[in-house]
This record gives structure tokens, C-alpha cells and sequence, in this order.
């Protein structure tokens, strides 16, 4: 989930065959999705698609559906559009900025940075659509000066607490409906799989990607100080 713009190359492989990039498991993905509050045939749009397997599980459980993923990934896109076999879905290399129109979801799963980071992307994401399916990191507890370090220079504003996430999708115009939390087991399956990954492949950049990853995770607090909400919003 982080420092993906930083070596993109190694945080894609270390993503290889996971079904999300963010510590979510798949049974609380899915609970979020059919909760979401849709209309027959609603149209969606995942912002950040990476893959399409958000939407791809959206436009399943919502049939009939259509949907509309953007990245900025080509690879990603190309992997999306070959997945997307017998859905109405189309995926395109695109900037968040150029979308305009209504539609009657957004997705955007560790996605903020596509708006310029958290809080803005809630109030893009109203602006686009009455429902929400919004995952954004949160601080469990306040970040030390080497976990930031270890997280590739990220700063303590970059996110807020929980209580800070909740009023942030208030101050939107929405209100909450359902939440999914990942849980420190979630985590630690999540991070032990990228680093796994990233050492197979054995490419420095991989190598080093895998190290700050198991180097932050040793620290004080490595394994409780960061959470991961999966939110749908409703406005």
C-alpha cells in the first residue's frame, strides 16, 4: 500500500496474485460490497482499480451492473480488462481529474492520492455519486518518527485517527452505513505476503522493498500503529 510511486515496479510484484492491495480479507471486502446501497443496474465507477477485482466483486454482486475502472497502471489496466470476461466493465488508463459526470457508486480503495489524498477524495467521491465504498489507511496510535521514516518519508498528517475518518465522511455529506476494520492478523498476512513476494523475485529493488517492509515491522509499534477501514458512505 505504500511507496508504491516510489519503486512501482517492485510494489507490483510484490502485489502479484493477491486479490487486493491493501490487509483486507476477502470475506469482509465482499460483506462491504453487499452492503452497498444501490439501485437495479447502477453504474460504478473504482477509481484506482488497480487489477478490477473490487469491481469486478461489485458488478457480480449487484447484477445487472455496469462499471467503469480507471488506473494509471497500463499493466494493471490490461490485467483488468482480461479479467473482466463476461461483465459489463470497461477499464481505461485515466487520471481521476478528466472523469466527469454522475454515477451511482463510487469505489476508491487506497486510492485518496488519485484526488490529491485524504480528506479530499471523500468530497470528489460526493460529487461523483451518492454511495461510496471508501478504504482509507488510519492511525491506531500516533506514528513515531521511525515508522514515518519507514513508511518512505510519510507524514502524520497523510491520514487521521479513526475518529478523524468518521467526521471527515460527515463533513462530505455522507454518513456511514457499514464498516470493516483489518484486524493485526490481517496485517501481518497482508506484509508477510508482499515481503514473501518481493524476496522471491530477488531484484534489488525487490530485495529492498521487502526489507523496509520486515524493518518496520520490528520497530515499536510496527504492528499496531497503522489500521485500514473499509467504509460504505451513503449521502
Amino acid at each position: 500500500m505504500w511507496n508504491a510511486s516510489e519503486v512501482p515496479s517492485a510494489s507490483r510484484i510484490a502485489h502479484a496474485g493477491m486479490a487486493f492491495a491493501n490487509p483486507l480479507s476477502g470475506v469482509a471486502v465482499d460483506a462491504a460490497i453487499a452492503a452497498l446501497p444501490l439501485p437495479t443496474d447502477p453504474f460504478v465507477l473504482d477509481i484506482g482499480c488497480g487489477s478490477g477485482e473490487m469491481l469486478r466483486r461489485t458488478l457480480q454482486s449487484h447484477a445487472p451492473a455496469r462499471g467503469l475502472g480507471i488506473d494509471l497502471d497500463p499493466d494493471a489496466i490490461a490485467e483488468a480488462s482480461q479479467r473482466a470476461s463476461g461483465l459489463q466493465a470497461r477499464f481505461e488508463v485515466r487520471d481521476a481529474a478528466t472523469i466527469e459526470g454522475r454515477f451511482d457508486a463510487v469505489i476508491n480503495v487506497g486510492s485518496s492520492h488519485a484526488h490529491g489524498g485524504f480528506p479530499t477524495a471523500l468530497k470528489a467521491a460526493r460529487d461523483l455519486a451518492p454511495v461510496v465504498l471508501y478504504g482509507e489507511g488510519f492511525w491506531r496510535r500516533s506514528p513515531s518518527d521511525d515508522f514515518l521514516a519507514a513508511l518512505g518519508g510519510a507524514t502524520v498528517d497523510q491520514l487521521s485517527d479513526l475518529d478523524g475518518l468518521h467526521a471527515a465522511a460527515r463533513e462530505a455529506g455522507f454518513r456511514i452505513v457499514h464498516e470493516s476494520l483489518s484486524s493485526e492478523d490481517d496485517w501481518a498476512r497482508y506484509e508477510e505476503t508482499l515481503a514473501v513476494n518481493a524476496e522471491r523475485h530477488a531484484a534489488p529493488n525487490t530485495l529492498a522493498y521487502a526489507r523496509r517492509i520486515r524493518k518496520r515491522r520490528a520497530l515499536p509499534g510496527g504492528t499496531d500503529t497503522l489500521g485500514f477501514a473499509l467504509l460504505v458512505l451513503r449521502a
